[in-house]
């Protein structure tokens, strides 16, 4: 399992190795690993919604790229319409984590709508979870068997109860270009070539072949992670060791004036290089150039 969990990770974003400073995928990807919590009550894991917004108010000083959606969120606050080209980041480890069906796509579309509505999206990221939960559930999964799952998810999926249940408030319009896009999907392959070519999670469960990840879990940031990724899934990590304290977190920049440091959200850092605009720091999962 940790070796197929492994395959998909190494698939789907660029390894690190400590040398460079990860893309917003594999930034976006972390910040999702990081925010995750075991249930106590039920099997699987949640995103802490608290814990999730703090990095991402932390992750406006070292974000590596551009993206409208996460502009828009920080900006205004509120759901864009247009699609999230980052939704497959975020989501994954919410995927994988997690082995219940209903869980598991509740959670996932909890983070995808705290950025999009976007009617596509939500789709795309239901496909995506059911492709995932499926290669991961059964060693026999292939097109036919992932397309007929998921065709059934989909048509057994309720937006509006989704909304209730989570108290989103969607416009009534996205309701409705939401069961069109639906049908459309349904008439034809729920694997279109489309979603196949845009996600590379699908694509890599469909196309790609076997890695073998090494003993040393150290040897890169994917590696370690494939392996943490797997015992949350396995249920043996105790909620309370992940669990963030409530402190008041200082701003970065009073940390930044220390060569090396502890931050609440990023752990212990190294300062390793510094000027006027930029500070970077390395921390286990690599180096974070920090504005300032």
């Amino acid at each position: 399992m940790q070796s197929k969990i492994y395959n998909l990770l190494i698939n789907c974003f660029e390894d690190n190795l400590g040398d460079k400073i990860p893309d917003i995928d594999l930034q976006l990807f972390l910040i999702s690993v990081k925010s995750l919590v075991p249930y106590e009550d039920k099997i699987g894991c949640f995103i802490d919604a608290e814990r999730y917004k703090k990095e991402l108010e932390l992750f406006k000083l070292y974000k590596n790229g551009e993206n409208e959606v996460i502009d828009n969120y920080f900006i205004n606050n509120n759901l864009s319409v247009k699609e999230d080209n980052l939704f497959e980041s975020k989501i994954i480890p919410i995927i994988i984590t997690n082995t219940i069906w209903d869980i598991l796509v509740n959670e996932v579309l909890k983070t995808v709508t705290i950025y999009s509505i976007n009617k596509s999206t939500l789709l795309d990221a239901i496909i995506v979870s059911s492709a995932i939960d499926v290669y991961l559930s059964d060693n026999n999964a292939d097109y036919e068997m992932i397309n007929e799952i998921t065709k059934g998810r989909i048509i057994d999926f309720s937006l509006k109860a989704f909304s209730e249940k989570n108290s989103i408030a969607i416009e009534k319009t996205n309701f409705i270009e939401f069961e069109k896009e639906r049908i459309k999907l349904l008439t034809n392959d729920i694997l279109s070539d489309r979603i196949i070519n845009r996600c590379k999670s699908i694509n890599h469960i469909l196309h790609s072949k076997f890695i073998e990840s090494s003993e040393n879990e150290n040897e890169s940031v994917l590696n370690s992670f494939s392996a943490y990724l797997y015992k949350l899934r396995k249920g043996i990590i105790s909620p309370d060791k992940l669990k963030l304290p409530q402190i008041n977190i200082p701003e970065l920049k009073d940390f930044l004036k220390y060569s090396s440091f502890t931050h609440p959200l990023l752990g212990k850092c190294k300062v390793v290089k510094r000027d006027d605009k930029a500070v970077i720091i390395r921390n286990k999962s690599g180096l974070i150039k920090v504005n300032i």
